[in-house]
């Protein structure tokens, strides 16, 4: 996607903008990540317009179009196809709640996904929606062939995590949505765990959703997040709620408004002002290092940390290949990780426990020193 020369970078200096590395190891970027100093400049220069200007820009319905803008030129889709929601658990129900569904239709996930990628379908149960379960194979992957066998004529949908939550497999998108498209079913993605890392356009991977909220590798705060869909998707979707800026006009009078054409019909009243303020920040300082560097760089961390673990002999969990996993690395530890977990905590070293193993996860602002730490206080319980 994005090209750039990667001795340009200087990972240290990019690591002094992040000053939580200072006092802790700090491996969870899957749960929540550290902020750059940015976000809190940005905050403050929001601010700072209230208070000497009443607003004029921390309150413009310009800026948030602004947002949009540098979100859609950094991850790579049109502004038109970008809707700015809250998060991750909104962006699927709006999918989930405002689907032409009919009587008998099914939609496929795999036993990988992450609760906000289970519950809405769950939902749709009452509503006679079939929801089809995919179990993982052998190899800790889900592939098109666990798949094939769940997938029919009925089939709606397709939900998937770009990189899951548990054990960090990557789904291939490409294969999928080949697979998807030829049985007429339309494929959404969790993105959350990928977008911000990952150098791929979200619009040159096959999906026709894809969902992140921005707390995560975005580096936005919680509560500001993005949803992209073809402009096949939009005009098929009907917004389970909608308000001031769902539609093409904002003439109240009007007895039956036509909703917006493009994504804005997904948005309803007053947006997250401070969040996408700080979004639009986020998303630009992303573009300014590079998501091509940025890509390199998890690969690189990640392939450390499992040549770590080999010689340590901890069982890796998570496939090998760049190609199919992200800035997660699970480990098996022989049993349950939550001591562990907690231990490590206690020395500074914040990990995570997911399905009973130990998760770590990175971002350009860790180091092999952050790994080194973490193999040595695991030896050492």
């Amino acid at each position: 996607m994005q090209q750039s020369t990667p001795e340009e970078v200087d990972w240290s200096a990019l690591r002094a903008d992040f000053p939580t590395t200072e006092k802790f190891c700090y491996l969870n970027l899957a749960n929540k990540a550290i902020l750059p100093t940015l976000v809190e400049k940005s905050m403050q220069s929001w601010m700072h317009d209230i208070y000497e200007h009443a607003g004029d820009s921390a309150f413009s319905m310009g800026e948030i179009e602004k947002t949009r803008a540098a979100v859609a030129d950094t991850f790579g889709a049109p502004p038109e196809c970008i809707a700015l929601i809250k998060n991750t658990s909104e962006g699927i129900n709006i999918v989930a709640q405002g689907f032409p569904w009919k009587d008998g239709d099914n939609v496929v996930i795999s036993e990988f996904e992450h609760e906000n990628n289970t519950f809405p379908w769950r939902h749709l149960a009452k509503r006679g929606i079939e929801i089809r379960i995919a179990p993982p194979g052998d190899d800790g992957r889900v592939t098109v062939d666990q798949y094939r066998d769940l997938v029919d004529a009925h089939t709606r949908i397709l939900a998937v995590g770009w990189v899951v939550y548990g054990n960090g497999y990557r789904s291939d998108l490409r294969e999928l949505s080949a697979f998807c498209h030829d049985k007429g079913v339309k494929l959404m993605v969790d993105g959350i765990q990928a977008v911000g890392i990952l150098n791929e356009r979200l619009d040159d991977v096959g999906a026709d959703i894809i969902i992140a909220g921005g707390h995560k590798a975005q580096f936005s705060l919680a509560g500001a997040g993005i949803m992209y869909a073809t402009t096949e998707v939009i005009q098929m979707l009907t917004p389970p709620y909608a308000a001031k800026y769902s539609f093409d006009t904002l003439d109240r009078t009007i007895d039956a408004p036509a909703l917006a054409d493009d994504a804005h019909r997904f948005e309803y009243g007053n947006p997250n002002f401070a969040g996408l303020w700080v979004q639009r920040r986020s998303a630009e300082y992303i573009k300014q290092i590079g998501l091509d560097n940025i890509d390199a760089r998890v690969e690189a961390l990640t392939s450390y940390l499992i040549e770590c673990a080999d010689k340590h002999q901890v069982r890796v969990r998570t496939p090998r290949p760049w190609s199919q996993r992200g800035g997660i690395v699970s480990l098996d530890l022989g049993g349950h990780a939550g001591k562990a977990v907690k231990a490590l905590h206690d020395q500074g070293v914040i990990v995570a426990e997911k399905d009973g193993h130990l998760r770590t996860s990175m971002h350009f602002y860790n180091n092999e020193e952050d790994i080194d730490q973490f193999f040595s206080a695991l030896q050492a319980l």
